[in-house]
Parts: C-alpha cells; structure tokens; sequence
C-alpha cells in the first residue's frame, strides 16, 4: 500500500486554538491513517492519487477538501475525537471521488451539485464511519451533518434507504461512468 502523507501546515502566527486543533487531526491521522486507507479501499476499490495533502487549520467552523492545487482546510473548533475523526474522513472522501475524477459538472458552491457530490461519497462514507469510528457515532454524524445543510440531509436519505450491497452496486456504476 502506498503511503499516503498529510501535511499538516501551522504559521509561526498562528494563534493557540489553531495549534490545538493540528495536534487534535495530526494525532487522529497518526493513530489511524492504515485503517482509515484500509476502510476506504475496501469500499470504493479506489486509492488515493494523490501521495500528500497539505492541510491548514481554519479559524471558522466550516471545511473543506480542496483539490490537488488547493490545501485541504478543516476547523479549529472540531474540539472533540468524534467530530476531529469525521470531520477528516468526510474531507478525505471528497478527496478521494475527486482524485479519481468522480465529480459533479460546475461549481460545488451550486446547491444541486453539493447535492450530487454528497450522494457519491454518502454511497461510502458512512460504511468507513463504522469502520473507524463504530455504529453509534456513524449514526450521531449522519444526523449532525443532516441538520447542517439539506443537501446533506437529502443525500444521506437517499444513501442510507439503500443497504449495503445496494451502495455498492450503485458506487460501481457511477465508478463506471466516470473513470
């Protein structure tokens, strides 16, 4: 397996919380980088292209998983292992369908193709939450994220009235249409 490293970035101004908050996701990466790539592979059949992430630390509570140009960002104020873990699993998911070319036409800020992109990585996404994190939060994280947005919230609907199998087939043949 090739080793995938996250480059964790910190400014020598960055203030105390920022600080916390990369040790919080670098420890968290550290600890469970092979089962997190493991978990992914096992239910995508992909690997990640790219071999390094860079990674910034945000001050806000939003973030996000940025391309092969751009770093990818997460928030300072994921202050718990639960909300670091899934917080850095979905950022990697989108960075993995979009690695591998799995994406939406346009713009990602367009409602519908936050929608479009969410059903591809939904299709996955909460079958690694199990796998790293155990049911019980898997579940705390769907509704978390489903009260965030409704194309969120859509989108695990549609994910998750499918079982297991179901995911995959449906993850195989969008698989098949872009790559």
């Amino acid at each position: 397996m090739v080793v995938m490293k996250l480059q964790f970035k910190i400014n020598l101004n960055d203030n105390f919380e920022k600080t916390l908050a990369f040790g919080r996701y670098s420890r968290f990466w550290d600890e469970n980088r092979d089962k997190i790539l493991v978990s992914f592979y096992k239910h995508t059949n992909l690997r990640f292209k790219q071999s390094r992430i860079s990674i910034h630390i945000r001050e806000d509570g939003k973030s996000r998983a940025g391309s092969r140009h751009r770093p990818m960002e997460l928030s300072m104020l994921c202050n718990d292992q639960q909300a670091v873990a899934c917080t850095l699993i979905h950022e990697l998911a989108h960075r993995l369908v979009i690695g591998n070319g799995i994406e939406p036409p346009g713009s990602v800020t367009n409602n519908v193709n936050k929608y479009y992109l969410h059903r591809h990585i939904y299709l996955f996404l909460y079958d690694v939450f199990v796998d790293i994190v155990g049911e019980d939060i898997a579940n705390e994280e769907v509704k978390r994220e489903s009260v965030y947005n409704d194309a969120y919230a859509k989108a695990w609907r549609w994910a998750l009235a499918m079982n297991y199998n179901e995911r995959q087939t449906v993850f195989n043949k969008l698989k098949r249409r872009y790559i």
